[in-house]
């Protein structure tokens, strides 16, 4: 999609972001994206930005796999480090206990049981790569939890407060001005 296309065809919110809905051949269905500008910079859609909104729409199906095991990891995390106040039977650690009450076995369930709400893409000029967030409100996390796109590839998860200069590679500086 170019920066005109995607200019004529998106909607601006009260908060100067900007949404479009896309179909996505990653999931198969039509997604929200949402834009975020910098800060106080007014309606806004920068190169970059679109540049993103392409890497999502780049994705395939080929691609599911992986987002399914990203979520099944952040699920496993949680359910090692969360007590969702089940009580475990005689001593059960954590993750089996929290697996049973979900439900949730593998990446297949963990998948099932996140709902897609939307694709989030904020400018972020200091930054030295491109990044996006597919946002899914998992049954596991109240947080929610985000797929973190990187220059089209799909690299972690983080919940739905996303920071991406953490995936910075640390040998890299900002680029300047």
């Amino acid at each position: 999609m170019t920066h005109d296309e995607l200019l004529r065809t998106c909607t601006w919110d009260q908060d100067d972001f900007a949404n479009i809905t896309v179909e996505s051949a990653l999931f198969g269905c039509p997604v929200q994206v949402r834009f975020l500008p910098e800060f106080d910079s007014g309606r806004v859609i920068t190169e970059r930005m679109v540049a993103v909104l392409n890497d999502f729409l780049a994705l395939s199906p080929a691609d599911l796999p992986t987002v399914k095991q990203l979520l099944w990891a952040d699920c496993l995390d949680d359910f090692e480090n969360i007590s969702y106040g089940f009580g475990p039977d005689t001593g059960e650690p954590e993750l089996v206990v929290n697996q049973r009450e979900f439900g949730i076995y593998s990446a297949e369930d963990a998948f099932a049981q996140s709902n897609l709400t939307r694709v989030s893409i904020p400018e972020e000029p200091t930054l030295r790569h491109r990044y996006g967030a597919i946002e899914f409100e998992p049954a596991w996390a109240g947080h929610g939890c985000s797929v973190i796109m990187k220059d089209g590839q799909l690299i972690g998860t983080y919940s739905n407060d996303y920071y991406f200069g953490k995936y910075e590679d640390d040998d890299e500086a900002a680029p300047a001005g």
